[in-house]
């Protein structure tokens, strides 16, 4: 039986890993030496936290070999973080930001996160954070059975 405390800290373990990814995800790209390359995060019973990297022709076939592999997740995998850069709208202005899509095999709805940047001098150069990190979206967790 899952108890309220169950889900609570799976929710708490869920946004852990959802802040680790996104903080994980700014440092990739804030020496300004390039763009991010998108990533997932898994946390596994047997293995613990795994990283792996999507590399391919363009960003968008990197993003989507990312989702895929969530998508074919092994039962084992409880959690995964998936991380992408990106541009978000705010107050009719466009900003940099990373992206961290997150959800686990217990709550029906993740959680999709987003860090924005600027770079320090223009367009090159460090980048540094801008405003604190902006909860997206609540999607449904790709780690859910249908």
């Amino acid at each position: 039986m899952v108890t309220m405390s169950d889900l609570q800290q799976d929710a708490h373990n869920l946004a852990e890993l959802a802040v680790f990814a996104l903080n994980h995800a700014f440092r990739s790209i804030e020496d300004g030496e390039g763009m991010l390359v998108p990533f997932v995060m898994a946390d596994t019973e047997d293995e613990g936290r795994s990283l792996h990297r999507f590399v391919a022709e363009s960003m968008e076939q990197s993003r989507q070999r990312a989702r895929d592999w969530v998508d074919g997740a092994e039962v084992s995998v409880n959690r995964y973080a998936f991380a992408w850069d990106g541009y978000v709208k705010v107050d009719d202005i466009k900003w940099d930001a990373v992206f961290v899509e997150a959800g686990d095999r217990v709550l029906p709805h993740g959680m999709l996160l987003c860090q924005r940047y600027s770079a320090e001098n223009g367009d090159d150069g460090p980048r540094k954070i801008v405003g604190e990190p902006m909860l997206v979206d609540k999607p449904e967790s790709r780690l859910q059975e249908e």
